[in-house]
């Protein structure tokens, strides 16, 4: 009868392969980075000129409102109607005569290349005031700039 020899085997750790790993994970993080880019539409949009798409609504140009104009242009100087005022104090000043008088809704017209932040201030002492319907002047997609 033969002679069977059964050697004792070393059972071996299993071993986890961390290269093919990282593979995948690097694959699937450029593959999410460059979806993203045509996902999110805001990535990819560059804005220079406040500029609407359309001529605006023609019937929007009979409803009589009591209006006021505060301007802002790019040196920084603030306007209210034809008036130029100083500071802030007197910008909310204006404002407020202007609430006294009936105004009931306030129009920005913001050069392009002021910042945001002064525009936001302008609307929020408008809401301190209580002119909560405020707009802000665009030009048309086919008007020309006026300079």
């Amino acid at each position: 009868m033969p002679k069977f020899c059964f050697e004792e085997r070393q059972e071996k750790d299993p071993e986890l392969i961390i290269i093919p790993l990282v593979d995948v994970m690097l694959f699937l993080l450029a593959f999410f980075v460059l979806i993203m880019g045509a996902v999110i539409p805001g990535l990819r949009i560059k804005t220079t000129l406040p500029q609407t798409i359309s001529k605006g609504n023609q019937t929007s140009k009979s409803i009589p409102l009591n209006i006021v104009i505060v301007t802002i242009k790019a040196t920084g100087e603030v306007f209210v109607g034809d008036r130029k005022v100083k500071n802030l104090e007197d910008l909310k000043r204006a404002l407020k005569n202007a609430k006294k008088s009936g105004i009931n809704y306030l129009i920005i017209n913001a050069d392009k290349t002021v910042p945001v932040q002064n525009i936001i201030t302008v609307m929020d002492l408008a809401k301190e005031l209580g002119i909560t319907k405020v707009g802000i002047l665009t030009r048309g997609k086919n008007e020309k700039e006026n300079k």
